[in-house]
């Protein structure tokens, strides 16, 4: 029985920015990858309000005063609307449409919140590629905007620009599978005719294993209504090692996770690594989530 796929379009890309490298990078990434769709961007930044001491009004009774001026979030929209100009000069493609907004709170909240509200089909982040795939799903602003955003997440490295997508590795656990947002990575992978690697990784060497594993990537062939797609399974103790090493030899353009329930990472995370950064940190990372 194959999978079936609802017809999906990828009309609003929600980009946050802070205005620093990382996140413009990110954004040029975005606009290169809406140009092949006739995407909407959103340009979106988040102001942290804090409050200042209490003070005693006239009645007698406190209130607060924001210590940001008043002309604080008009630069911030003039940032903004330049951003905004520059990438409608460098469109090429397909035309984009560009939208600029700004809200105040914590951006780990504000960006599930507006992905919601819009709704958005991705969420593009910028982030410095560091740390690996432990600090990126765990204890970080990052990991609760991939639990809570309703869209998949794109991690876009500061170093790495826009190039067309060729080889998409798509790591693999297969529990709490098929994922929701299959169909995401189909369309992207279809987009630019590329080859979906899925890959399983077993931290120990066992017939039984790779028995099983052969099984459900084979299962996973035939249920997917994809062309261009190939299977694979790796043995190596460190399953982030495994899945960086694959992706260095068959030099992926893309890698693709699920993002389960955190105890399952908290499991996949229980060593503490200390090779060198992962390669994987190199690549954009793009987060879907399961049906869960």
């Amino acid at each position: 029985m194959h999978l079936v796929f609802k017809e999906f379009v990828m009309e609003t890309i929600l980009c946050p920015t802070d205005f620093s490298p990382s996140s413009e990078n990110a954004i040029r990434y975005a606009n290169k990858l809406a140009q092949h769709m006739s995407s909407r961007i959103l340009l979106f930044h988040t102001i942290y309000e804090p409050v200042g001491t209490e003070l005693v009004s006239d009645t007698g009774l406190p209130y607060p005063e924001p210590r940001i001026e008043a002309d604080y979030r008009r630069k911030k929209q003039e940032k903004l609307n330049y951003l905004k100009k520059d990438l409608e000069k460098a469109t090429i493609g397909l035309p984009v449409t560009y939208k600029t907004r700004i809200e105040y709170g914590l951006f780990k909240n504000t960006i599930p919140q507006l992905a919601k509200e819009l709704p958005a089909d991705l969420v593009v982040l910028g982030y410095k590629g560091v740390g690996g795939l432990k600090e990126t799903y765990l204890g970080s602003a990052t990991s609760d905007i991939i639990k809570d955003a309703p869209c998949p997440v794109l991690l876009i490295p500061r170093q790495i620009p826009f190039k067309p997508l060729r080889k998409i590795v798509f790591a693999t656990k297969f529990q709490g599978e098929p994922f929701r947002d299959v169909q995401f990575v189909l369309k992207l992978a279809g987009l630019f005719d590329a080859e979906i690697l899925f890959l399983h990784v077993l931290t120990k060497p066992s017939v039984e294993n790779e028995v099983v594993a052969e099984d459900e990537l084979e299962r996973l062939k035939k249920r997917l209504p994809y062309p261009h797609a190939t299977f694979y399974t790796e043995v190596n103790p460190h399953i982030e090692e495994g899945i960086s090493q694959f992706c260095r030899r068959h030099h992926a353009d893309l890698l693709v996770m699920g993002y389960h329930p955190r105890s399952f990472w908290q499991d996949l995370f229980s060593q503490d690594y200390t090779q060198e950064m992962a390669y994987h940190t190199y690549l954009p990372l793009l987060v879907i989530h399961n049906l869960n």
